[in-house]
């Protein structure tokens, strides 16, 4: 991908990628009356907005000129090297080249599917538009590069993107917003061959934690940024890596003055610096990181330092203003001056360090944006004008003062109403973007309820449905058993009925046959009365016939109980029954009533015991007796009942 792997040498010309001048203004602080204190952190920072020149950039500049002109050029490598350009002219200070160039990128990616060149384009916008100090249209450019980041795959554009963001939010002064997209930018570039990106991050993380005061996370930080420099290989990504560890060290040597390796590490990697872009000179893109080092050193030698070290800090001055007038930096030559002042008034030399102070405002005079500088040079000035006794002449350098300064206040004013601006422009793309999740969690959980009340209706209806059908079945089966019961009971009673009509045409064939009998057994008498009564065949004969005379008497009580049956009686038992009761079962519960046994039953009906137990437990369910209750005692209650009532 040619992102990848082209556009890490331009990436370290803008290391820190332009913190507007005003947001510089307000930082740095070019020397105090007793310790001249360069913090090269500060100078650090002014170094990505000096102009890059030299061999390497030019090399940079006709390499991407020739890839946006060559006809044979795919449309997203076009789109990639306009971005890069774009950037060098705003390091240039060609904003408005550098606006047009975007503009077309931006029409060029409205074409591409892949969200990563719209995204490319919106960050450099933010970048540039920071630049042109105008933060509130920054803001809403690095949105559009997250949302077109956020319709690409491409890892190394989402980590820039978010890396953009964090540096916007590092501009405007909320640290904390600053550090989590910093965090979340490294880990989107983990597993990446980013070395330079990363160095780039460690750095910021370490400058947020040096605000912060923790000292111990700053080192932690900037040692990453060191390593990752190294691993690059960028002679740019290296020299500022080297700065930064200087500052840190520095930084951790004034809270522990005792401790004096620290300040020797802090010069240590100063020197490095100055070592570095000499014998990388020709691959350097950013030659002020030579100015910054050279100033830092003479820093050093001034504040720690006895005075007797004055000419190796004048060697290293010397060295930085040429630096600085090389690439057209206030800010370094501003010091340098500052420091030479401060050894001369060290020295009392009152009239030295007015003319050095003056030289520094004249040679600066011409640069736009410097308000800051030529209002501390002349306070300064108002200072060593008070020191040496000539009141007429600190008056006048202190009126002086007060013009930069007002100019000053009012830049400070306006940048602090932008920054303001964009500061609330982006807790409310952020409050709006929490509503936003807010919203989409609630919808969210929302369709999980509907989801799982729709489950639950389908499951009910699925079980009210399984339910109608098991009970349509069970009603179903149970009117077929009523039916099967009903069938068979029908088929008893035909065949009770059928063995009842046996028993009747049994009973009038057995009374015809007894009164045959009986006619015979008359004759018989009547002979009999013709013979012998001595006779003992006519004592066995009489007896014979007395006997049948026993049996028909029985036969015709039977008779005659059957037919004193009361009608209220069998109206009752089939009332109970719900006239299911036959008329076999009818003569069962005569017989019960009459006190006959189960046996007795049988023998008179001809019939097996078993049948008969049979019989009375058919006789139970259709009189809905329980098991446990008596048929003859239920017989026995209900003709005492009627015998009552009658």
């Amino acid at each position: 991908m040619y992102l990848k792997q082209s556009c890490a040498t331009y990436t370290a010309t803008t290391f820190l990628e332009g913190a507007s001048t005003k947001r510089l203004q307000e930082l740095l602080y070019f020397w105090r009356m007793r310790k001249t204190i360069v913090v090269c952190f500060l100078i650090f920072l002014s170094a990505s907005i000096a102009p890059a020149t030299g061999q390497a950039q030019s090399v940079i500049v006709d390499s991407l000129k020739t890839i946006i002109d060559n006809a044979g050029t795919a449309n997203g490598e076009r789109i990639e090297a306009m971005e890069r350009l774009s950037k060098i002219m705003a390091v240039q200070n060609q904003p408005e080249d550098a606006f047009d160039m975007l503009t077309r990128a931006q029409r060029l990616s409205h074409g591409e599917e892949d969200g990563r060149y719209g995204a490319l384009v919106h960050s450099a916008l933010s970048y540039l538009h920071v630049q042109r100090d105008s933060l509130k249209l920054a803001f809403p450019a690095i949105d559009s590069a997250e949302w077109y980041a956020s319709r690409t795959g491409d890892k190394v554009v989402k980590g820039l993107v978010r890396f953009r963001r964090g540096w916007l939010e590092h501009i405007i002064e909320n640290t904390d917003e600053a550090y989590q997209d910093m965090l979340e930018a490294l880990r989107l570039l983990e597993g990446e061959d980013t070395f330079l990106y990363r160095s780039n991050i460690y750095h910021y993380l370490a400058a947020i934690q040096g605000y912060w005061g923790n000292t111990g996370k700053q080192l932690h930080y900037t040692r990453l940024c060191l390593d990752a420099a190294l691993k690059s290989g960028d002679p740019d990504a290296m020299s500022n890596a080297c700065l930064s560890m200087g500052a840190s060290y520095l930084y951790r040597f004034r809270k522990e003055p005792s401790r004096r390796k620290l300040l020797d590490s802090a010069s240590y990697y100063n020197q490095l610096v100055l070592k570095l872009t000499d014998s990388l000179k020709k691959r350097i893109t950013l030659p002020s990181t030579e100015g910054i080092a050279a100033l830092n050193m003479a820093n050093l030698y001034l504040e720690f330092y006895p005075p007797s070290y004055k000419d190796s800090a004048e060697v290293y001055l010397k060295q930085a203003l040429a630096v600085g007038r090389e690439v057209d930096n206030s800010e370094i030559i501003a010091n340098s001056y500052g420091i030479l002042s401060e050894y001369a008034l060290n020295e009392s030399k009152y009239g030295r360090a007015e003319e050095l102070l003056l030289q520094a405002l004249d040679e600066i005079s011409g640069n736009a944006g410097g308000a800051l500088v030529k209002s501390r040079i002349t306070k300064a000035l108002a200072r060593v004008a008070e020191k040496s006794g000539d009141a007429e002449g600190a008056l006048d350098y202190y009126k002086q003062y007060m013009q930069h300064d007002k100019a000053l206040f009012d830049e400070a004013k306006l940048s602090m109403t932008q920054r303001l601006e964009a500061q609330y422009q982006s807790e409310k793309q952020e409050f709006a973007l929490a509503t936003a999740e807010q919203e989409a969690a609630f919808s969210k959980k929302l369709n999980r309820y509907y989801l799982i009340l729709i489950i639950a209706g389908g499951l009910a209806l699925f079980f009210l449905f399984r339910s109608f059908r098991f009970k349509l079945k069970a009603s179903r089966q149970r009117d077929s058993l009523r039916a099967e019961e009903a069938a068979r009971l029908e088929a008893e009673r035909e065949l009770l009925q059928e063995r009842l009509n046996q028993l009747e045409k049994e009973l009038l064939a057995g009374t015809l046959h007894v009164e045959e009998k009986n006619r015979l057994l008359q004759h018989l008498r009547e002979k009999l009365g013709s013979l012998d009564s001595s006779d003992p065949l006519h004592r066995q004969i009489d007896r014979l016939i007395a006997k049948n005379d026993e049996v028909d008497e029985g036969y015709d009580n039977m008779k005659t109980e059957f037919a004193e049956i009361r009608p209220e009686f069998t109206g009752g038992l089939q009332q109970r029954a719900e006239n299911k009761l036959t008329r076999l079962d009818l003569k069962y519960c005569s017989y019960i009533l009459m006190g006959l046994t189960n046996k007795e039953i049988a023998s008179k009906l001809n019939v097996d015991p078993k049948s008969i137990r049979m019989a009375r437990y058919r006789i139970k369910q259709k009189l809905k007796l329980q098991k446990d209750e008596s048929l003859d005692r239920f017989i026995n209650e209900l003709a005492s009942k009627q015998d009552m009532s009658a």
